[in-house]
């Protein structure tokens, strides 16, 4: 297996191929980021375990939707239980693997947010878990500011060591810690097209804030309610729909026909 680097403008490539792909099967993709997100946030009515749930599926569930993006840029029309077929595929055995690359998730993501209550004594752990209330003296406090910057600083190198492991676990059998680490070498080879690929969601998401604003001035408020739930989820699922172009541009299963190729870099599997 081999990682191509790619200029950074690839990475407001991707952005713009997450429209188009969700633009190839709009009804069925949609559809399965509805599914998706039941499937995450159900589990999470669960007294003490359920608050985990979303950290400990996301990784198996990713890998189905990948599947399912990869199956609508061919024009075929996923199916529905396709979303499952991280823990489905290899007759079930991905689904071990995929659990405990769930479970590290779950492990790293607590370690950040607990590192955090260093800075403003737990008020970013208790946003993230759903247990502030209103009134909480943390909200005003300057901190806040501060552990949201250390969350975030921490929890990069995270997200970059579980962006690509779902499936080089599923999809080239990898162990979870082996996949972790070369998730991590190969968004960091990539980091520019990585960081304009950020940006540019950053820039489309406050884009479609403004929108928001300009269409809630001109036909009030109940109209914008109407349009705010398909929005949210066509904007949510051409965002899951570009994590597939990453993948796809970036990962080599074959060896490069040739060793003077420079844009290819190996990582044995």
């Amino acid at each position: 297996m081999h990682v191509r680097q790619v200029p950074a403008l690839s990475g407001w490539g991707w952005v713009k191929e997450g429209f188009r792909l969700m633009a190839r099967q709009p009804m069925a993709l949609i559809g399965l980021t509805v599914l998706f997100v039941l499937t995450i946030v159900l589990p999470t009515i669960l007294p003490v375990i359920g608050g985990f749930a979303p950290l400990l599926l996301t990784p198996a569930l990713s890998v189905g939707f990948m599947q399912a993006v990869r199956t609508a840029e061919r024009g075929e029309r996923p199916a529905p239980l396709s979303l499952y077929d991280g823990l489905r595929g290899q007759r079930g055995r991905s689904a071990g693997p995929l659990l405990m690359l769930g479970l590290i998730n779950c492990v790293l993501t607590v370690s950040v947010l607990a590192l955090s209550m260093l800075a403003d004594g737990g008020t970013l752990f208790r946003i993230a878990t759903g247990a502030i209330g209103n009134n909480d003296p943390g909200l005003t406090d300057g901190s806040l500011m501060g552990a949201a910057l250390i969350f975030g600083l921490l929890f990069a190198p995270v997200q970059m060591a579980m962006w690509f492991a779902p499936m080089f676990v599923a999809w080239h059998g990898m162990h979870p810690v082996k996949a972790l680490f070369y998730s991590l070498v190969a968004v960091w080879r990539n980091r520019w097209a990585f960081l304009l690929y950020t940006l540019g969601w950053f820039g489309v998401a406050v884009l479609a804030s403004m929108l928001i604003q300009v269409a809630k001035s001109l036909f009030g408020g109940t109209a914008l309610t109407l349009l705010m739930s398909p929005l949210s989820l066509a904007m949510l699922c051409a965002l899951y729909c570009s994590f597939w172009p990453t993948y796809r541009d970036l990962i080599v299963t074959d060896q490069p026909s040739s060793a003077s190729e420079q844009d290819v870099s190996p990582i044995q599997s």
